[in-house]
């Protein structure tokens, strides 16, 4: 008897997020759910006990008849119309109020006796059980008052791909909605978030695609360079089966990026410890290989996608003249920072200002100017970055480089 009534509230205990945190909600407020079961229109009393969405079993209790199990998959055969709950008026209350976006974390203990009671039966499809709507709300508002360690309990344990196929897609959406402020509010959490995010089912419209591609920029603005390069390789290949698909261009060009960025980190660490050196290759190798590719069918040249691809070639350029640098030949080192600032200047060209990668390229020029000595090209460059991008880390960084340019 336990141990179905229990199934639900283990099935996914090992993807539990911050557990030492947050409580286990579905198990402390676990109980049996009072409703009217309509067989045909007569209505009865019963209790629902709990739910085994693998084996597609309810378990129940009716009143007068004792305990029996429902067929999920066959309720209709089983001549049931619908099940009933009546929601208490203070839980209705609060509900309304979530849904009209009046946040106050003071709300949620009140709620969660009888929503974690509720959520259990999600599996229920909503033509017999009219409860998503109200879980729902639930979950948006544990998302939007940032609640993450309650919203990942939440979304992490409950079946986000049968609700997609009830119509309910907007839990996945507040999965991807919740990786991504987990991401951007701590990069420690990315290992949690990433894991919630296999639960995401990524279907093949635009839609999913941009909310996806989203999610991999936030890691790889956080630095998790690895980790984005796993998250575009799951996308790649669902985006390039849809060829009109705008994101195509941008997921050949990032994961080079990527690799670039993992090159500069190891190679920074092989310089005070060689066993890094081998990392380093390693990535710096797949950047030259991949890139190869690209340079064979480029982005159009009218596109935005282009501009990253020039500003990736520029990175690749400032990795050889740095290499020649600390070999001691400035002439080869001078040639490649010239060949780098003609590469971002192409792409600066077709380029708009709202680009994410613009300001970091905008950048590049300036310290390619610097190594070139070009100090007035540099300084127009910066100034140009603190006009465009004021209240940016880029503006603040614009600035510091505008100080230390020499006089004159």
């Amino acid at each position: 008897m336990i141990k179905y009534l229990l199934s639900f509230l283990f099935l996914f205990s090992a993807t539990s997020h911050g557990q030492n945190k947050t409580p286990d909600y579905f198990r402390v407020n676990q109980g049996a759910l009072p409703v009217k079961v309509y067989y045909g229109t007569k209505p009865r009393n019963m209790s629902l006990l709990g739910i085994d969405g693998s084996k597609g079993i309810i378990y129940a209790k009716l009143e007068g008849a004792g305990q029996l199990q429902l067929e999920l998959r066959g309720l209709k055969k089983q001549n049931i119309s619908r099940f009933e709950f009546a929601w208490p008026k203070d839980t209705i209350q609060a509900l309304e109020l979530l849904s009209n976006e009046q946040y106050d974390p003071r709300i949620l203990p009140a709620l969660r006796p009888v929503i974690y009671r509720v959520m259990l039966f999600l599996e229920i499809p909503q033509e017999f059980f009219l409860i998503h709507d109200a879980c729902l709300t639930y979950v948006q508002a544990l998302v939007a008052m940032e609640q993450f360690d309650e919203a990942f309990y939440v979304l992490s344990r409950i079946n986000l791909t049968k609700l997609d196929e009830f119509g309910y897609r907007e839990f996945s959406e507040e999965a991807l909605n919740l990786a991504g402020k987990m991401i951007s509010a701590d990069a420690k959490s990315a290992k949690s978030a990433r894991a919630l995010l296999q639960k995401v089912s990524i279907r093949d419209n635009t839609g999913d695609h941009a909310s996806y591609l989203k999610l991999a920029d936030s890691l790889r603005a956080q630095g998790l360079y690895t980790d984005a390069i796993s998250e575009y390789a799951r996308l790649a290949p669902i985006v390039m089966k849809s060829p009109g698909s705008p994101h195509r261009e941008i997921l050949r060009i990032w994961p080079i990026y990527c690799y670039v960025k993992l090159y500069e980190q190891y190679s920074r660490a092989a310089a005070k410890d060689k066993r890094y050196q081998a990392y380093a290759s390693k990535y710096f190798n797949t950047a030259l290989q991949t890139i190869k590719k690209i340079d064979e069918k480029p982005p159009p040249r009218q596109s935005g996608e282009y501009s990253l691809y020039k500003l990736v070639r520029a990175l690749i350029r400032v990795q050889y003249a740095r290499r020649y640098e600390a070999q001691g030949d400035e002439f080869k080192a001078a040639d490649e920072y010239r060949q780098s600032v003609l590469e971002v200047t192409e792409g600066i060209i077709s380029a708009r200002v709202g680009l994410d990668w613009l300001p970091e390229t905008l950048m590049m020029a300036g310290d390619a100017y610097e190594k070139l000595k070009l100090f007035e090209a540099a300084g127009n460059v910066y100034k140009q970055v603190e006009m465009f991008y004021k209240s940016t880390k880029w503006e603040s960084l614009s600035k510091k480089r505008l100080a230390q340019l020499p006089a004159g």
